[in-house]
């Protein structure tokens, strides 16, 4: 046999071998059943199957085989949980099991996922790392004293929005300019981003593209051979965007470590979050632990909450009426004679509930992100073998027509009477959980839905918006793009025209 011949048997049994091996080891039978679900192709299994789509296949599948069920992705086992009493099962009944996460290759660039809050090993530096955030960023103390700056921003942006004079408004990125501005000043004492700078812009696409590769279903992840490869150079393409997001984020803590200011220090009242990170650092908890906090609070704090707000908009302005609903209950605590305030934020119950009912038709997370079994377990009489990756989908949930009434209809309405009404992601019902819940709830979850609120308020209080001329609402594009976070497939855009007197902008 010549010298290429033998070069491509050689690779082809290297890449066989371990899935033959993993094949015959997986047909041994467990003690009990595995979750039922569709009959895996040979070696690649059940991953062409899922397409592009994954949110929508998965909920297919669960129609035929059930409420959980399991299936391989080449050389991983996969479970999904597709109905509010399996994500309890999961979430909660079991949450000490399911509290690891699956590491995905794309954070593994440089060794991010060791110093990762989102996909970092549960253990005692993770839980360091989620007390300092929930602490010195997130408690109702800090978010209570930082009001001001959400306050300054959210006007600033309705200001820009009014001086563009009736002009079309893309609506995801006034509101992203608007809430990296806010992180900005909670973290580095001072806005990120200006809406008119092409640098700007570029920061933002750097973000979208990072999110858009979290979200990538990379070959990588379930052949570790092509780990070696990078065939869809994910890894390389996120090396490259996290650089520059790195870079970004050091400038500020090299600014700050040369000019640290002595009165700063002394006085806890002015400090940033920046600030108290550095004074936090010790042997287990580096610069290096520093900028990766921060990266991951610069992406997950931006691109989900903007996404919420592009989706709620975007039905609000396709449902006339509603739209009419939430302004007459802003009229109602506002009036027409000032601005939205936080204070005033308690006292809209159709708008949460609109929030809501944008969160049950388009979670921001489709799929939350993937934990492991940290060991055998028995759910519902079948077994969920240690280190299954396991998904809930709550895009599923969200259309369970046993939990909701026209699940395909937005119907706001279903939050306010009846047998939902008590429904509320901060119960803890399982129903709706769109910043999941257990030991791994989303630790940013009181901060953005103070901006969720206080953003949407302000556009909707200040402005009437209609589509583009020429647009009508069967024309508007509802498609979604699945991801690490479900966006609009289209950006929306829409023209405002202010409601209120031109002195209060």
């Amino acid at each position: 046999m010549d010298s290429p011949h033998l070069y491509w048997c050689s690779v082809i049994l290297i890449i066989l071998l371990p899935l033959l091996w993993f094949q015959w080891k997986s047909k041994r039978a467990p003690a009990l059943p595995l979750p039922p679900g569709p009959t895996a192709w040979h070696i690649v299994r059940n991953l062409f199957q899922l397409a592009k789509r994954p949110h929508e296949s998965l909920c297919k599948f669960s129609q035929k085989y059930g409420p959980l069920m399991s299936f391989r992705l080449a050389m991983r086992r996969i479970v999904v949980a597709s109905t509010p009493a399996m994500a309890k099962e999961i979430l909660k009944t079991h949450d000490h099991i399911f509290v690891g996460r699956t590491v995905i290759e794309a954070t593994k660039v440089f060794s991010h996922h060791k110093s990762s809050l989102v996909w970092g090993e549960h253990g005692p530096h993770w839980r360091y790392l989620r007390r300092i955030t929930t602490v010195e960023l997130f408690s109702p103390q800090r978010l209570e004293a930082q009001e001001h700056l959400r306050r300054g921003e959210v006007f600033h942006t309705v200001r820009l929005i009014f001086e563009s004079k009736g002009k079309a408004v893309n609506i995801e990125q006034m509101a992203f300019f608007n809430i990296m501005n806010v992180l900005g000043k909670m973290i580095f004492g001072t806005s990120l981003i200006d809406p008119f700078n092409p640098a700007s812009v570029g920061l933002k696409d750097t973000i979208g593209k990072t999110v858009k590769l979290l979200g990538t279903a990379n070959l990588s992840d379930f052949y570790p051979l092509f780990r070696l490869v990078d065939p869809q150079s994910v890894c390389r393409q996120m090396a490259k965007h996290m650089k520059r997001l790195h870079d970004f984020i050091d400038l500020f803590i090299q600014d700050r470590i040369a000019t640290k200011n002595i009165k700063r220090q002394q006085n806890d009242s002015h400090k940033d979050f920046l600030d108290v990170l550095l004074d936090m650092r010790t042997e287990d908890f580096t610069l290096f632990d520093v900028r990766a906090l921060i990266f991951e609070l610069l992406i997950a704090g931006t691109d989900s909450t903007t996404t919420t707000i592009e989706w709620v908009m975007t039905e609000l302005i396709r449902h006339p009426e509603k739209m009419k609903r939430v302004q007459q209950e802003l009229d109602g605590v506002v009036g027409l004679v000032r601005k939205v305030e936080a204070y005033d934020i308690n006292r809209f119950s159709y708008l949460n509930a609109v929030v809501k009912e944008t969160f049950r038709l388009h979670p921001t997370v489709p799929l939350l992100l993937p934990l492991k079994a940290g060991k055998d377990c028995e759910i519902e009489g079948y077994m969920i073998p240690k280190d299954a990756h396991v998904l809930v989908n709550l895009w599923a949930i969200g259309r369970d027509p046993a939990t909701w009434k026209e699940p395909l209809e937005f119907m706001p309405e279903r939050f306010l009477e009846g047998e939902n009404s008590e429904i509320d992601y901060r119960r803890h019902n399982f129903e709706l959980i769109p910043f999941g819940a257990g030991r791994r709830l989303c630790v940013g979850h009181p901060f953005a839905m103070r901006m969720l609120h206080l953003v949407l308020a302000s556009f909707i209080h200040s402005f009437e918006w209609t589509f583009p001329h020429g647009m009508s609402r069967e024309q508007m594009d509802m498609r979604d793009e699945f991801g690490l976070v479900l966006k609009k497939a289209s950006k929306l855009i829409a023209i405002p025209k202010p409601r209120l007197p031109h002195h209060i902008y």
